[in-house]
């Protein structure tokens, strides 16, 4: 694998879930739109099409402008539901309370969006809930920050149990809306030109209950999980790779469980990936290294946790694996990737 070419960012086509619904409703000609980005109605129809995060920014930014919508971004994210985070709303609809969703997305917010990352902190009676941008690339990307508080104003309303009481919103930014706007979606006050883009709520927030994974949730997302592997037809390695890129971290990742999610069983499996020359470990295994190359080229995530991430059993399993493939430590590699910058 190259080591020396420029880090691009993905970000999962999901993250633009009723966009053409709000593209409609304020007269605007949707296929125009994503033409003039490169897009096309086939990646939106595809909620896990992987699409450069600058390319998403400068649809949103374009749709905001040409519509004569400033808070385009605001109105998309506040319309959106768990289902458009597609596996990483499942992990979410796992956990047990609000902290444990916050630590999970600081975790896993990779298999969405490879951009961005969450950070939660606790200090005295609050607890400050950050948003930060991997990509030094774009600066300028605002309406896809309005979008990601959007949501994650619609998950705290919709998947929490009880009501959660917003303390302040700041962003980094200058407001692009009516003041008036932001006020009445969130309901607190809000700042901007501030050193942060964050919320702020009182800290005993964190341990609410979640309202929990109903069967409407499970089978829409699973569903969704469905109609990806479709578009791949026949071919096994394909299905089998996405598969194991949406589980990482949510379940065992075995070829039983990877049967049952193809509809099929553990034999069955195996004599297919067998007529085509292939094993579960060894796509399971390349799946884990180009996961760990770019978790230790994009982000400081700490070694130990990317290992849990991955699914090895320990941090020495995973450097043993890594080594075996790179030549180096995972911790060599990426001092080495660093110098290089």
């Amino acid at each position: 694998m190259p080591h020396d070419v420029k880090q691009q960012y993905l970000i999962r086509s999901g993250a633009l879930a009723g966009y053409e619904q709000q593209v409609k409703a304020l007269k605007g000609d949707t296929p125009s739109i994503l033409a003039d980005c490169g897009l096309s109605r086939q990646d939106l129809d595809a909620p896990d099409t992987m699409i450069p995060f600058n390319v998403m920014v400068k649809l949103l930014e374009l749709s905001a402008e040409q519509l004569n919508c400033p808070d385009f971004g605001l109105r998309l994210g506040i319309n959106q539901n768990v289902h458009a985070l597609g596996s990483l709303g499942l992990l979410m609809l796992h956990c047990k309370n609000v902290r444990e969703v916050l630590t999970s997305t600081q975790r896993y917010i990779a298999v969405h969006s490879q951009a961005e990352y969450w950070r939660l902190h606790e200090e005295g009676e609050f607890a400050y809930i950050e948003r930060l941008s991997v990509s030094q690339d774009v600066s300028h990307a605002r309406q896809f920050k309005e979008l990601s508080f959007g949501v994650c104003l619609k998950l705290i309303k919709s998947i929490v149990k009880g009501s959660v009481k917003i303390e302040q919103l700041e962003f980094a930014h200058a407001p692009i809306s009516q003041i008036s706007v932001y006020k009445r979606l969130f309901g607190c006050e809000v700042l901007f030109n501030q050193e942060h883009d964050r919320l702020v709520v009182k800290r005993h927030y964190l341990n609410y209950p979640l309202l929990g994974l109903t069967t409407d949730n499970k089978h829409a997302l699973e569903q969704g999980l469905s109609k990806t592997l479709l578009q791949y037809g026949d071919d096994i390695e394909r299905q089998i790779t996405t598969i194991i890129l949406q589980t990482l971290g949510i379940q065992g990742i075995n070829l039983e469980n990877v049967a049952r999610l193809l509809n099929t069983n553990k034999r069955t499996l195996q004599r297919k990936l067998k007529a085509k020359h292939l094993s579960f470990k060894s796509i399971l295994k390349e799946v884990r290294i180009k996961t760990a190359y770019w978790h230790l080229a994009a982000s400081s995530m700490d070694v130990t946790l990317l290992s849990e991430i991955l699914g090895y059993s320990d941090i020495s399993a995973f450097s043993k694996a890594f080594k075996q493939e790179a030549g180096l430590s995972p911790l060599q590699w990426r001092k080495l990737k660093l110098s290089k910058r």
